[in-house]
């Protein structure tokens, strides 16, 4: 793959042009990660707003009738609910592994299998995660389509 970069005065805004012989699953995640990236979300902490990056997230989390950010060492509130969310995330890195969580799969450390069609996703910050059966399909073919193998 080759990368050539254009710069042009003239234009108003950035675009990015990917020309490619066959759209393969690695162009299609090149796709999916130029459009979502500048994407924040804005999170409450101890009264301030914050925007946060999506990169810095690892999960959110829906707790009686609030949604959390979790960051690798900071929780912020946020004002989306986890469907909006998940609508809103669908075609970035972000995934719904319970009815409650959606998980960053680009902060998985390691995976195992569990009992019951279950499984256990150990994060970057050490923190775990259980994919609930509901859910173990569509995880198994996101980490597929991005290369991993469960």
């Amino acid at each position: 793959m080759k990368l050539k970069i254009v710069e042009n005065s003239n234009l108003d805004e950035d675009i990015v042009i990917i020309e490619c012989k066959k759209i393969t699953d690695d162009v299609k995640s090149i796709c999916e990660y130029i459009e979502n990236y500048g994407l924040n979300i804005i999170g409450k902490l101890d009264g301030s707003k914050y925007f946060l990056s999506l990169n810095d997230i690892f999960y959110f989390e829906a707790v009686d009738n609030h949604v959390f950010a979790y960051t690798k060492d900071l929780v912020y509130e946020i004002t989306y609910k986890i469907n909006e969310l998940n609508e809103l995330l669908s075609k970035s890195s972000f995934m719904q592994i319970s009815r409650t969580i959606i998980l960053n799969i680009d902060k998985i450390k390691k995976v195992s299998t569990l009992i019951n069609g279950r499984i256990l996703a150990v994060l970057e910050n050490g923190e775990k995660q259980i994919i609930t059966r509901a859910y173990a399909y569509n995880f198994r073919q996101k980490l597929k389509k991005k290369g991993d193998n469960l």
